[in-house]
C-alpha cells in the first residue's frame, strides 16, 4: 500500500479543527480533493494529511516536493463528538487507510488521556507492509491498549492473526463503551454488525464516510446516501443510530 503523509505549514491563517473533520486538497494544475485532517488539532499551524495513491490527485500527491504550494480549504464537515466520549471507555476499530482517520482523534487522546478511561485500539491490515503509522503505533502502545491484527500474515509476524472480527471478543465491551469504526465500507458495515450483536448499542457506534464525498460543501449532491443526508455537511461522522447499517456498506 503506497501512501505518504504530507505536513503542510499554514501561511495566515490558523486550523481550528476537530477530529473529525477534513480539507479539500487543491493541487494546481491537478485538481482538488477531501481528505481527512491526521493531526493533533493542538497545532493550528499545521495540517497533516496522509494519502493513499489510488487516482490523479493522489498520485500528484506523491511528488510533492517542500517548498511547494497548494491550496487548502476547509476544516470541513461535523467531527467526532469528544464530549459523548469524556469519561468513558473509548474503543477505535480501523482497517487499512482507515487509520488515517482516527489518527488525529488518537493523538487527540494522548494528549489528553486523564478525560478517559480504558482506550483500545483494534488495527487489521493484509500484509506488514500494509500497516500505516508503523511507528508511532510502539509509542501509542504506551499509553493505550493497542491490538494488531494481519489477515495475510507472513511467518515472520509474531503478532494477531486474522480479521478485526476475529478479535472483537478479547476486547471487554459493554454498553457503555463507545467505538469508532474506520475502513471501507464493507469492512465497517460488518464491525458495527458485530458490535451490535455484543450489545453495543447504536448510538454509541460512530463512523466516517468521508470516502463518499466530492465537492465538500453539499454543492454536487455526489455524497447524497439514503435518508437525504450529505456526508460533506451531515458528516462525516455518524452514529450508527443515524443512518441505515446497510447505508454504511455502501
Amino acid at each position: 500500500m503506497e501512501t505518504k503523509t504530507l505536513r503542510l505549514t499554514l501561511i495566515n491563517w490558523r486550523a481550528d479543527f476537530l477530529p473529525g473533520q477534513f480539507v479539500q486538497l487543491l493541487l494546481p494544475g491537478v485538481g482538488e480533493a477531501p481528505f481527512c485532517i491526521t493531526s493533533s488539532p493542538s497545532d493550528p499551524k499545521h495540517i497533516e494529511l496522509t494519502i493513499l495513491r489510488r487516482g490523479l490527485v493522489t498520485t500528484a500527491s506523491q511528488y510533492i516536493r517542500p517548498g511547494d504550494a497548494v491550496g487548502i480549504r476547509g476544516p470541513l464537515g461535523r467531527p467526532f463528538p469528544l464530549d459523548r466520549f469524556h469519561g468513558r471507555d473509548v474503543l477505535l476499530v480501523a482497517t487499512g487507510i482507515g487509520i488515517a482517520a482516527l489518527r488525529s482523534l488518537i493523538l487527540y487522546i494522548l494528549e489528553n488521556r486523564k478525560k478517559f478511561k480504558e482506550v483500545t485500539l483494534l488495527y487489521g491490515a493484509r500484509f506488514p507492509e500494509d500497516l500505516v503509522y508503523r511507528d508511532e503505533i510502539k509509542s501509542w502502545a504506551e499509553h493505550v491498549k493497542v491490538m494488531v491484527t494481519l489477515s495475510k500474515a507472513t511467518e515472520q509476524w509474531s503478532g494477531l492473526r486474522g480479521r478485526v472480527t476475529d478479535h472483537l471478543k478479547e476486547v471487554s465491551l459493554h454498553k457503555d463503551l463507545v467505538a469508532v469504526v474506520c475502513g471501507s465500507p464493507a469492512v465497517m458495515e460488518s464491525i458495527t454488525n458485530e458490535l451490535i450483536k455484543y450489545g453495543l448499542s447504536s448510538e454509541n457506534i460512530y463512523v466516517s464516510l468521508e470516502r463518499h464525498m466530492k465537492c465538500g460543501i453539499g454543492k454536487c449532491a455526489r455524497c447524497l446516501i439514503p435518508g437525504g443526508l450529505l456526508v460533506c455537511k451531515d458528516g462525516p461522522v455518524f452514529s450508527a443510530s443515524e443512518i441505515s447499517i446497510k447505508a454504511i456498506g455502501e
